[in-house]
């Protein structure tokens, strides 16, 4: 059995002379089984001067010396392996290498239970080691920085871009300095123009990867047929108009920070495609065979509930539970209101105008925080520079006034073509009964358009890209 296994494997019998080593052995050791079999010179692999090694301590069941001999190689029992020994020892010259070789030894027993050997399985554990000894270390710099960006804080009215000083912007910016000094995936919560952007770049300008790429996609924008193309790029030939290679999202951003806007909005195929990306199992461009891998970070970012999504069968869970590791909540306008004076006088700044939130009339200091905010700070700042403009507070869209209605001639069982329409080109007709059908279920909606996808029967996506093309986004 020993012959044909894949691991390093020796057996000893209880003379203490080699009776097996197996190829595996051979290849990890340098020393053939011609050469050690019927001896007992297990020791000169290991060792300059002789001394008992783990199976001969286990033949014997010493194990008061095999805690003296491996005293400082991490001696344990075994957890998995029954009545087995193990230890861990670094060799500087292990067969012209320096290694760190883990020992696993087993007592062999006869039908009596009486002792006749034992079996020693060997394994190179040096690049794990060296991994875990180099996360060890970015984990005491991350921990490092974390303390010192902490301390450097207090309370602040600004962080990178991120303006407010409320109590809930406070909280929002400790977890991003630990974010920052993690190397975990983020997925950031909010609603429409709260600034989940701004917040995972500042996530990106505070950690280790601040001197790589941030690469922004907006997840949503994208059509399914250019997903691969966009992330994994493509080598030339790989289609028609393919004249040159061109490189996707993941080899652009290599050491530095992808972060997936509207990641709900990613198929499954292209989540399970992602997640072997993530995981270390690499991509390959459109067109190609070759594996390419990367390193980066993904920071996400959704205003759905990505839970929810799951259950639904819409995100997958297996990629859900590889992002959701730091999930960071953005709070909306309306919750922190106390922030609209900061938030005023730094767009004012911005637009290089010297009003000033303390200056303004009362009644519209007032209007600004009795108003909601439905949009958010993105709201906020079209409502100042229309006030900028105009000297006078227009909201344009209150909360609780319906989306517009735009009419369309809804089709009805039997389609029918007006005159003008016959006239057209084919595509331009097929546009044009399109966008009515678009209009009618986002009506019939009232301009949800989840509802108005699955009653059109195609996807969100989609739907989100023919709005785009038909002009329809600013009906909205």
């Amino acid at each position: 059995m020993l012959k044909y296994t894949p691991i390093a494997q020796f057996a000893i019998g209880t003379d203490h002379k080699v009776k097996a080593w197996n190829k595996a052995c051979e290849l990890l050791t340098g020393v053939s089984a011609e050469e050690i079999v019927g001896t007992d010179d297990q020791w000169k692999i290991f060792y300059p001067k002789k001394r008992p090694i783990l199976a001969d301590l286990v033949v014997e069941q010493d194990y008061e010396k095999f805690l003296e001999k491996y005293g400082t190689k991490k001696p344990a029992q075994s957890s998995i392996v029954p009545n087995a020994w193990e230890a861990t020892d670094y060799f500087e010259n292990f067969n012209g290498k320096p290694r760190y070789i883990y020992f696993l030894a087993a007592p062999v027993f006869d039908d009596e239970g009486n002792i006749t050997g034992a079996v020693t399985t060997l394994q190179d554990i040096t690049l794990r080691k060296i991994q875990k000894e180099a996360m060890k270390r970015e984990s005491e710099q991350l921990q490092q920085q974390y303390s010192l960006l902490q301390s450097s804080m207090g309370e602040r009215f600004k962080f990178c871009n991120i303006i407010g000083k409320s109590k809930k912007m406070q909280e929002v910016y400790d977890v991003i300095i630990r974010a920052a000094a993690s190397a975990d995936s983020v997925v950031i919560y909010g609603e429409s123009g709260v600034g989940k952007e701004l917040v995972a770049r500042a996530i990106h300008d505070t950690s280790q990867r601040k001197d790589a790429p941030f690469i922004p996609v907006n997840c949503g924008a994208i059509s399914e047929a250019l997903l691969e193309n966009e992330f994994f790029g493509h080598v030339k030939g790989a289609f028609t108009g393919a004249y040159s290679d061109k490189k996707g999202f993941l080899s652009n951003v290599e050491g530095g920070t992808l972060f997936l806007d509207e990641v709900g909005e990613l198929s499954l195929s292209m989540q399970v495609k992602l997640l072997r990306a993530i995981e270390g199992g690499g991509f390959s461009p459109v067109g190609s065979t070759e594996v390419l891998y990367s390193d980066f970070r993904i920071v996400a970012a959704s205003n759905q509930n990505l839970w929810e999504e799951v259950q639904k069968g819409r995100f997958r869970s297996d990629f859900f539970y590889r992002l959701y590791v730091i999930p960071i909540d953005i709070p909306p306008l309306r919750e922190r209101k106390e922030d609209l004076a900061l938030l005023t006088d730094y767009f004012f700044s911005q637009m290089d105008s010297p009003l000033h939130f303390d200056v303004l009339p009362g009644k519209d200091i007032k209007k600004i925080y009795n108003y909601h905010w439905p949009g958010n700070v993105r709201e906020l700042q079209n409502v100042l520079r229309r006030y900028v403009t105009f000297n006078s507070l227009d909201f344009m869209a209150l909360p609780d006034i319906d989306p517009p209605v735009i009419q369309p001639q809804p089709p009805s069982g039997i389609v029918t073509v007006s005159d003008s329409e016959t006239e057209l080109p084919l595509t331009d007709a097929a546009a044009r009964f399109e966008k009515q059908l678009i209009l009618s279920a986002l009506n019939n909606c009232r301009w949800h358009r989840e509802q108005a996808a699955e009653k059109l029967g195609i996807s969100r996506r989609t739907l989100y890209r023919k709005m785009m093309a038909h002009g329809l986004i600013s009906a909205i």
